[in-house]
């Protein structure tokens, strides 16, 4: 029927400016502003003219629509005004298809109604010609009732059922971390009956003895301040008692219990860590020895503070080691710490950050979440991406220590009070009781080395006897330790240790105010 002419478009609310594009024998007409996006519901009138027609051969034939359309339209009226029509016909459905619709003479018009017209469906209408009628501009249909905007309403929905979720999988996680202690009040907690630490597997007097089952937040109140360190735990146990992470800090405190029993020294030369074989090497245990022969390589001594594969393989199999130890101490009745956990946990956030990234990125995420408007599947999404993000959160809370696990932690917390609350008298002390080297080893692992750090320097602790604090330079050049064990290409430790040697501060830093069960 010719090039369309004479087109012409108009919104009352909406950019309806005209893109008229000529693709060889079809024309298409746009309208709008390619840069602005439009939303909600709004009423286009479009109108042209088909100049060759051809009416004067007294048949109409017109394809009102192709079946290229994707889009389904809700309701298509057809009006045909200005003839009148004998063996009026509409066709609907795919290409060749007959019939499926009706055009019914209505008045002086014809008029066909589809509602809807489904993606892929053509429409066209027919007839024969036999005269003609008056042309009446037929009005416009009445405006559909627009579509309720709910977006607000579902978003504080989902904000609530997230936050609910969230609240579940923090309630659970809590009560399902709870720990057994000794029944009785915080003596009892700490001390009681209980065996003789560092053994293996529950006690068979453990049995017989009542518990009771508390929160991480409660186990603070029964801790105390105690003088000296758990009897028959090292330090690096003492941390992950705490902490209950398995990690390079942990490592490290291998390292620093070693200086505390003099089986290795450490001293610093011009910025560099220099570790040599202690006077009490031989007391030490064999696997230990042997592990020190690695580093040593045949030596007295090893520089640390670049990449050494010797030191970075005894650092991994002395983690892998302590996970081994932890599984069997039966200090935890639930997820005890492994030094895989945190993979496990950066796993989870790495699915939260997908979905967020996946939802604040591409341009097709609009036509994703238009599918939220359906409530359902808007609150069912409101509520497991919180509960996934919680679960990756509150998963620190779910490791739940036994009652001699619980009964070590508190006098290792009990200590490390102490330790961050010494002065110099207290370090004075130490000194006279040839403790400072262990107690230094226990500060850095049970991070109250800034604390013990000061009061050392507020001591009479002579100078020329400094080194028997050496444990600290672990603290002080925990970059040197994690040069020595991260291969240049890295990028940092596994474990998420800033240092590499010790994230420093109170017990809880790593963990967050309980949530670790470290207070």
């Amino acid at each position: 029927f010719g090039v369309p002419g004479e087109v012409v478009a108009s919104s009352p609310d909406a950019n309806a400016d005209i893109h008229v594009t000529s693709l060889g024998s079809k024309t298409r007409i746009r309208l709008g502003d390619p840069d602005s996006t439009v939303s909600g519901q709004h009423r286009y009138v479009l109108e042209f003219t088909l100049p060759a027609a051809r009416l004067i051969s007294g048949q109409l034939g017109l394809d009102i629509i192709g079946t290229d359309e994707t889009l389904e339209t809700g309701r298509m009226e057809i009006v045909v005004t200005g003839v009148v029509l004998d063996n009026a016909t509409c066709s609907v459905g795919a290409s060749g298809t007959t019939g499926g619709c009706s055009l019914i003479r209505d008045g002086s018009v014809y008029r066909a109604v589809i509602a809807p017209l489904e993606p892929g469906q053509g429409v066209t209408i027919g007839g024969v010609i036999s005269g003609r009628s008056d042309v009446i501009d037929p009005a416009l249909p009445a405006l559909p009732a627009h579509r309720a905007n709910n977006r607000v309403a579902l978003a504080a929905g989902m904000a609530v059922v997230g936050a609910l979720g969230a609240g579940v999988v923090f309630v659970l996680a809590r009560r399902k971390g709870r720990n057994e202690v000794f029944a009785g009040g915080a003596v009892e907690a700490a001390f009681g009956a209980l065996p003789a630490p560092n053994v293996a597997g529950p006690k068979p007097s453990e049995q017989a003895m009542p518990t009771l089952l508390v929160f991480d937040a409660q186990m603070a109140s029964m801790a105390t301040i105690e003088f000296v360190p758990p009897a028959g735990l090292q330090p690096w146990q003492g941390a992950v008692l705490l902490t209950e992470r398995i990690n390079d800090d942990t490592v490290a405190a291998w390292f620093s219990g070693l200086v505390a029993s003099e089986a290795i020294t450490l001293s610093s030369t011009d910025g560099k860590l220099v570790l040599g074989s202690g006077p009490k090497r031989t007391l030490i245990d064999p696997l230990a020895s042997q592990r020190l022969d690695q580093i040593l390589k045949g030596g007295e001594s090893a520089e640390l503070g670049t990449y050494d594969p010797a030191f970075a393989g005894v650092w991994k199999a002395v983690k892998s080691e302590q996970d081994t130890m932890i599984k069997q101490s039966g200090w935890w009745t639930k997820l005890a710490p492994s030094s895989g956990a945190g993979d496990a946990l950066s796993a989870s956030v790495l699915v939260v950050v997908f979905v967020l990234l996946l939802l604040g990125g591409a341009s097709v995420v609009s036509a994703v979440l238009g599918a939220f408007s359906a409530v359902p599947l808007a609150l069912g999404f409101g509520l497991a991406l919180p509960m996934l993000a919680a679960h990756a959160v509150y998963r620190a809370l779910l490791p739940a220590r036994s009652a001699t696990g619980s009964a070590l932690a508190l006098r290792t917390e009990s200590f490390r009070r102490f330790l961050a609350a010494s002065e110099g008298r207290h370090v004075d002390w130490a000194y006279d009781h040839g403790l400072l080297r262990e107690y230094s080893a226990w500060a850095v692992s049970l991070g109250a080395a800034d604390a013990w750090g000061k009061a050392l320097a507020a001591s009479n602790v002579p100078p020329a006897q400094a080194n028997l604090s050496s444990p600290l330079l672990l603290y002080s050049m925990g970059s040197v330790f994690a040069h020595s064990h991260t291969a240049p290409s890295s990028t940092g430790s596994s474990s998420g240790s800033s240092s590499g040697g010790f994230s420093g501060g109170s017990v809880g830093g790593g963990g967050g105010g309980g949530s670790s069960g470290s207070w």
